[in-house]
Formats: structure tokens, sequence, C-alpha cells
């Protein structure tokens, strides 16, 4: 890989705001989500341009949901990059919740007492009722990041997906062990710069 991966996850949310589980149900952005994807674009037009790159010639990747693609829309006019239907690519969505998306701890707590619990005892292979742990996470994500890594060998990538999976591709790029990928933020007023195996954290404070 010889240009770098911008790994954005989506702007906050409604259900991010109330605390709710998403996985592969979809709520809107909440005015605050809107402006951090706005920041995020101008704050990723700033980078490319002090690295000599043309937003025209970056290439986008994303999850198909929506709340990733209401912030694609945003950062992407922001920063002036191209994109259509052939940049989403469904290995990129959130992990599944199952039975749980949608809800709140305490409702998951009521409809399955001591279920969260047993979950946080072991957090990667923990399988929510009809949901994905991390193990099956990865094994989506690592053929997606091989081809968008491909893809990097020509030119930068910016790709946007979500907390959980950002997670995951962020870990199997820097090759950390499983407990280091669960402590990993999920920021959504920041997005990473993955490489030479490394990933820096980039704000949307522009330095003066």
């Amino acid at each position: 890989m010889h240009h770098p991966i911008y790994l954005f996850r989506h702007g906050e949310t409604a259900w991010n705001a109330e605390r709710r589980a998403q996985g592969r149900l979809d709520s809107p952005l909440t005015e605050a989500g809107r402006a951090q994807a706005h920041a995020m674009g101008l704050r990723l037009a700033h980078e490319l341009l002090q690295v000599g790159y043309e937003s025209s010639g970056v290439i986008v990747r994303a999850s198909p949901l929506g709340r990733v693609r209401e912030t694609l829309a945003i950062a992407a006019a922001a920063a002036k990059l191209a994109h259509d239907e052939e940049c989403f690519d469904h290995r990129l969505r959130e992990i599944s919740w199952g039975d749980w998306d949608g809800l709140n701890g305490a409702e998951i707590e009521a409809g399955w007492p001591g279920a969260m619990a047993t979950r946080r005892l072991d957090r990667w292979h923990y399988q929510p009722p009809g949901g994905e742990n991390y193990a099956m996470a990865v094994e989506r994500a690592r053929p997606a990041l091989d081809d968008i890594a491909a893809l990097a060998a020509e030119r930068p990538v910016a790709l946007f997906a979500h907390g959980g999976i950002g997670r995951v591709l962020r870990g199997l790029f820097l090759r950390v062990p499983d407990a280091e990928i669960l402590d990993m933020d999920q920021p959504q007023d920041a997005f990473y710069r993955l490489h030479q195996g490394a990933a820096a954290r980039i704000g949307t404070q522009v330095e003066s």
C-alpha cells in the first residue's frame, strides 16, 4: 500500500444520542452529526491539500447503511470527493446486534435479563441473539480491507463506516491483539489516516 486510507465513522445519529444499539438498523444524523460530517469533509480537504492529493483522485468506499450514506453525502460535498453507487460495500456494514438492534440497555436487560453482563465477560466472542460478534465481523472485514489496500496501491482511499466495524478495520490494519481492538475509540468528530503500518488521528480543528 503506497497511499493512505482515511477511515471515517458516521456523524452522531438520533439513536447515538439516545444510547440505542443501531447495528443494521438506522436513524438519521442529528444536527450535531451533520455538523461533524461537514467538519470532517473540510478537514479531509485540508489534509489532501497539505500532502498534494487532488480530491477528485480519491477513491471512496463506504457502508451502504443510511447513516453512512448521509455522512458521506455531506463530507463528500465539503471535500469535493467523487462517488457513486459503486462505492458501497456490504462488508463495511456495522456489526449487527440482531434482536437488540434499536434497543437501549434497559430494554435489552428487560428482554434478556443478565445477557449484557454475560457479554461483558467476553465481548469478542459473545453473539447477541440473531446478531454478530467481533470474531464474525473480522471474517468479512479482512477481505474488504485487503481489497481497499489494493486500491490504495494506486490512489488514496476515503473509507466511511461505523464504530464497531471501524475498530475492526483499524485493528486489522495495525495487526493488534483482539483486546486492543475492543478498547479503541470510535470518534465522530475525527478520522484516522492509515498509512505505512500506523494510524494517525486527525481532528476537525485545522491548525493555523
